[in-house]
């Protein structure tokens, strides 16, 4: 049926791992210009018409890149095979339609505030799937697909569901689940990790690897054209990957909670605790208003013994109400107004508004290892990589506002609020000599 088309070595070997009967997820790429999309269009052609009546994905954090970008090498491929006339795309419900019944969805994976969980993908069923520029993909749409494979017309043809997952270098999910364990030797046996450069292309257009060689940002560069996935993210990126995934010496000691109550119908309410220095855990609630909130704090402080003066609530917004609540119940917390000023400095530097101080402290308590992580979600670690940060007059320190965050990576920094709290609470009580701020006529600390 095919024409013969010829795959250079990586792309032969990411192949193998694709048709075999062990390899559930594979990680292929690590550089720009190594054919990742070639190999993802490539594989799921072949699957489509090889398998008639079946079903599979491609994702990407937006529809419209998908359509710009693997769209049209999935054009370019089909022609090369000779099978352009076997499919049509359906451009109202965004699906390619083969003249044997196979179908591949392309699908919009960015993150939205109102679905946070990736449930609109709950019910769907495929035989296997692509995940392109993972890189931009949040962790929960690959932990939903990964159960939403293997569910159409696997058993019939006797093939396994699996994942692809195409990517340039980042310090996200990627990094922690695939690459580090590939360095390590520790890859799960369902697996795979196959990097690609661009000099592993020999089918590469000419002058492309120029092209990379002439890119000026060095962090860029390095991943791109290099590969390296250990080099240094962005230089205004306030917490870094390489600080988190250390594993640091566990210190028992108080509880202490932090408290992120929603500012819109579609963030999440997110509580946060410390015991001593390490993450005990983090829990997300959606939908409650102010009244139920409360109720789940309430609940937490009692189950877990935690002294109210230890719990720390962001009063901006609905979080006033849930203070409000609890004070009422004679459970008095304490309360964080992020947008107040500092009154004094913080190791000879001073700050815009106390947000970005307590993102800065916690910076510090994680750069310098006092801090334990194992263990946390992927949600936290990339809200806490998140945020970039600037320095005026090598004195003025001010964080990325929480908005703009939002607006950047399409969802807001929830479960990074809620530790940044916590860590100030903890920092704030055990500090011999705490911060004070005011906001109107009341003082916070003394």
């Amino acid at each position: 049926m095919f024409v013969d088309v010829s795959l250079y070595d990586k792309q032969y070997k990411a192949y193998a791992a694709l048709t075999n009967n062990k390899t559930k997820f594979i990680v292929f790429g690590g550089g720009a210009n190594g054919g990742k999309s070639y190999l993802g269009c490539f594989w799921l052609i072949s699957q489509a018409l090889r398998y008639p009546g079946t079903k599979y994905f491609i994702g990407r954090d937006e529809l419209k890149k998908l359509r710009d970008t693997t769209y049209i090498t999935f054009i370019k491929v089909s022609k090369a095979l000779g099978v352009l006339d076997l499919w049509e795309y359906k451009s109202q419900d965004h699906f390619i339609e083969f003249t044997n019944g196979s179908r591949i969805d392309l699908i919009d994976l960015k993150y939205l505030p109102r679905d946070p969980l990736f449930e609109r993908y709950g019910s769907t069923e495929y035989t296997a799937g692509w995940i392109e520029e993972g890189g931009e993909v949040n962790f929960g749409a690959f932990d939903v697909l990964k159960s939403r494979i293997n569910r159409h017309l696997n058993d019939k043809y006797k093939i396994d569901g699996k994942i692809l997952i195409t990517c340039n270098p980042k310090k996200n999910w990627l990094y922690k689940h695939f690459y580090k364990p590939f360095k390590n030797g520790e890859l799960a046996e369902d697996r795979a990790f196959i990097q690609s450069l661009i000099t592993d292309n020999i089918f590469r257009q000419k002058g492309s690897l120029e092209m990379l060689e002439s890119i000026e940002n060095e962090a860029l560069k390095q991943r791109l054209r290099y590969g390296n996935w250990e080099y240094d993210e962005e230089p205004d990126q306030l917490i870094k990957y390489i600080w988190i995934e250390r594993n640091n010496r566990r210190i028992r000691g108080k509880s202490y909670l932090g408290v992120d109550v929603a500012r819109y119908g579609n963030d999440l309410s997110v509580i946060a605790k410390l015991s001593g220095n390490y993450l005990e855990y983090i829990r997300s609630f959606k939908h409650l208003d102010s009244t139920e909130m409360a109720e789940q704090v309430k609940n937490v402080i009692l189950e877990d013994r935690t002294d109210s003066e230890n719990v720390g609530i962001d009063t901006v917004g609905l979080g006033g109400g849930v203070y409000d609540i609890l004070r009422k119940d004679g459970i008095v917390c304490y309360e964080v107004q992020s947008g107040e000023s500092p009154q004094q400095e913080y190791k000879g530097y001073k700050f815009k508004n106390l947000r970005a101080l307590m993102w800065w402290v916690a910076r510090d308590l994680i750069k310098s290892g006092e801090l334990d992580l194992t263990g946390a979600p992927d949600q936290l670690l990339e809200d806490l990589t998140a945020p970039r940060y600037s320095i005026k007059d090598d004195k003025y320190i001010t964080v990325e506002k929480k908005k703009d965050i939002k607006r950047r990576i399409g969802r807001s920094t929830d479960f990074g609020d809620a530790f940044v709290y916590v860590v100030w609470m903890r920092y704030m009580r055990e500090n011999t000599a705490p911060i004070s701020y005011t906001f109107g006529n009341r003082r916070t600390w003394s």
